[in-house]
């Protein structure tokens, strides 16, 4: 390659880097909003952490932070604008998974939507939209296709803290209404995926405070203003904040039902990321008489689950590399 070669395959490179690592889920003060991808806004809570659904821009906008705010402007074709976050969050061809952060990623389950999911890459790894493999080693020339701004990923997000000490806990319905003193419904926490569609009914019985915990049926998540289930996400659910009030154990793959109870989504889904074991295996999710219900399959011979097309396959799916450290769906863990 001769010098000059070089330094416009460098140049390239570094604009390529510098487009992706702009300001991709990092709050504007101006506002309060943060770009989700880049055609998404997502709004900012109090403590400066993304929270809540991704709002669209209007076809032919993207998602721009400035000096004016987070805003969406015209696209740049004739003088407009460049978006932020080009490669985050975006699912890639085989709709099977999307970057999310410098060496984080998310299922996409066959759809151009990003599900709730957390996957993580292998020290040294990082996340390409182009890598088949989903996560390439860094020094081997791979490099990440969504940056942050803070170059620091999005775990640490994922794993804050809702309550604070003044707040009771809600693992005890009757222990919690005995500390509200109050009687209604009351939230249990704001992950949109869990404690979102669960709340507590407190009532005084013979001087003695008492309570109930429920769960929202189907997708409906509670709203504590209108102190119903409703269809519309409230404002105070996250997507990316996993809740420490849930009221529920732990959903795990080996227990189908409690694994689907956390899908809430009727449909097949993937159950681990172990190349000799659980790549084999996927669960179907039903709701019967308003309960969600599931069933643990095993694909025949040597075949492999594939999350993105929802059959069984030969080829080893991309979520059974050895890059991939990690990966959650819906808060259960893929073992």
């Amino acid at each position: 390659m001769s010098l000059s070669q070089f330094l416009f395959a460098f140049f390239v490179s570094w604009c390529f880097l510098s487009s992706t690592h702009a300001t991709c889920n990092v709050c504007n003060s101006v506002n309060n909003l943060t770009c989700y991808s880049s055609t998404q806004m997502q709004a900012c809570n109090a403590s400066g952490t993304s929270t809540g659904s991704p709002t669209d821009c209007p076809s032919g906008y993207v998602c721009v932070s400035g000096t004016g705010g987070v805003l969406c402007e015209p696209e740049d074709s004739t003088g407009g604008s460049q978006a932020d976050c080009q490669e985050c969050n975006k699912c890639d061809s085989s709709q099977t998974f999307a970057c999310t952060g410098t060496s984080t990623f998310a299922l996409c389950l066959g759809t151009d939507t990003v599900q709730n999911s957390t996957g993580t890459c292998a020290d040294g790894y990082v996340c390409n939209i182009n890598d088949t493999q989903i996560c390439g080693l860094s020094s081997g020339g791979v490099a990440p296709t969504c940056s942050y701004a803070d170059d620091t990923t999005t775990t640490t997000s994922t794993t804050a803290a809702t309550t604070t000490a003044a707040t009771p806990s809600t693992s005890s319905a009757s222990s919690y209404c005995a500390a509200v003193q109050s009687q209604g419904k009351f939230a249990v926490g704001n992950d949109a995926y869990t404690t979102c569609r669960q709340y507590i009914e407190c009532s005084l019985v013979s001087g003695s405070w008492v309570g109930q915990t429920y769960t929202c049926p189907g997708s409906l998540y509670f709203s504590s203003s209108a102190s119903l289930c409703v269809g519309t996400m409230p404002s105070t659910c996250s997507t990316s904040v996993s809740s420490t009030t849930t009221t529920t154990a732990a959903p795990t793959t080996s227990n189908p039902n409690a694994y689907c109870q956390a899908m809430q989504s009727q449909g097949y889904f993937p159950v681990g990321t172990d190349a000799s074991t659980t790549c084999h295996e996927y669960i179907y999710c039903f709701l019967l008489n308003g309960s969600w219900g599931g069933q643990s399959y095993t694909c025949p011979g040597d075949m492999y689950y594939n999350s993105a097309s929802k059959l069984c396959a030969t080829d080893l799916p991309s979520t059974c590399s050895t890059s991939v450290a990690s990966l959650t769906l819906n808060g259960v863990n893929l073992d």
